[in-house]
């Protein structure tokens, strides 16, 4: 039994963060209803922009954030759509969505008309910036709110003449806020089996951002003062990545320099650096007039010979170290296989793929099934009929376009 079967989910989303939040908790066992209008999430058709398939049949750019669910198609401006939602959100458990306050609050789906409603109901809020402040209304994807708004993109730069801004990568923000939506969602479950009642759980990428990038945005402050960002001689020379001759890198990352300076020194041929006064301590390596020298050691030294040389012997050092691998990488390592962080997936076009699910394991639950996103309004006739609607009555209601059927 997994741990979340026999909770009922109805996830009104789109994009990425929320929807996210909502395949966390299907694989954790709860029947997940995504509520989609005739116009369609707009993730349905992103994967055009990679220049990829978005169809029905292949589609694996929306089937990560939305495997394992079930669809039913409303069109929430019709009066008798927002009652089958209602009488939907009756027999849940949670209610989650990425809409924003205000048109929330027009259609009665903000947190007080639902607690008024279905008081035992948890409704899970993800947001730009907040439910507060100035920017609590303003419309916020993971590249602006969580990246750009949190400090990352412009402290994090290689500080270098003419250098730019790093690049956001997509989704990333979105997937994390939706894992700790998720967490959010269980803790107020946990405590409604205690009180009775339902309970708000918001999260909001800025929100997110501000948590996980902590060390950076506390280090900046008095007494601290760290500088961000910085120039290649200004980073940390044994928290690095380095060019090997190959063209390839390698990142390492000492922690304890003391611990590790002379196994770390003989792995990479400089016993020299290991009896240097510079960079006998880990404040001496940390000293900005010493990065710069140990920095160009390391580099015209990782350069004297291919990758595979020093992960070998970086390996046999018990160096804390990682080739710097590429997006195609990960996802066919024989680690992230053998872990069961990616799946290996034939769509209904035949094509095949490998796809990240979310990494939590639970011993007693198992592995998850994989369920490929379900097409639009593939459900739609299930679910009107578990609440009570006859099959005239669904025929009607999708003649007259306030629901779509498959």
């Amino acid at each position: 039994m997994r741990a979340l079967e026999g909770i009922r989910v109805v996830e009104l989303a789109t994009y990425v963060a929320a929807p996210s939040g909502g395949r966390v908790l299907a694989d954790w066992g709860a029947e997940v209803i995504k509520v989609e209008s005739p116009k369609m999430d707009i993730w349905r058709n992103y994967g055009k922009t990679f220049n990829g398939p978005a169809n029905d049949d292949e589609n694996p750019i929306f089937d990560v954030p939305n495997a394992n669910k079930k669809n039913i198609c409303l069109d929430l401006k019709v009066p008798e759509s927002m009652e089958a939602l209602h009488r939907l959100l009756a027999t849940a458990d949670v209610f989650i969505t990425n809409n924003r306050p205000k048109p929330l609050k027009r259609m009665g789906l903000d947190y007080q008309s639902l607690k008024a409603k279905h008081p035992r109901l948890i409704c899970g809020y993800v947001t730009g910036y907040g439910e507060e402040g100035p920017e609590a209304d303003s419309p916020g994807f993971d590249t602006v709110a969580y990246w750009a708004k949190s400090g990352f993109m412009a402290d994090m730069r290689i500080n270098n003449p003419g250098s730019y801004p790093i690049y956001a990568p997509g989704g990333v923000g979105d997937n994390s806020c939706g894992t700790m939506l998720a967490g959010g969602i269980c803790a107020a479950l946990y405590a409604r089996d205690r009180t009775g009642k339902g309970d708000k759980v918001s999260v909001s990428l800025f929100g997110l951002a501000t948590w996980v990038m902590s060390l950076m945005n506390t280090s900046v402050q008095p007494p601290y003062n760290y500088q961000y960002p910085k120039t290649r001689f200004e980073g940390r020379p044994i928290t690095l990545p380095y060019e090997c001759g190959d063209g390839e890198w390698i990142m390492i990352n000492i922690m304890e320099w003391e611990r590790y300076r002379d196994a770390f020194c003989e792995a990479m041929e400089i016993p020299e650096v290991a009896s240097d006064p510079r960079f006998q301590t880990s404040a001496g390596v940390g000293k900005l007039e010493n990065r710069g020298p140990l920095i160009q050691i390391l580099e015209e030294k990782f350069r004297s010979k291919s990758s595979d040389y020093w992960d070998e012997r970086l390996t046999k050092a018990d160096i804390v170290h990682s080739r710097l691998a590429h997006f195609r990488d990960a996802v066919v390592s024989e680690q992230a296989k053998a872990n069961h962080y990616v799946e290996h997936i034939t769509c209904p076009s035949g094509q095949d793929y490998w796809l990240a699910r979310p990494c939590v394991a639970l011993e007693e639950g198992g592995l998850p099934p994989y369920e490929l996103a379900h097409a639009l309004g593939q459900d739609s006739r299930e679910i009107l009929s578990q609440l009570g609607y006859t099959p005239e009555e669904i025929n009607a209601l999708a003649e007259k376009g306030a629901i779509k059927v498959k």
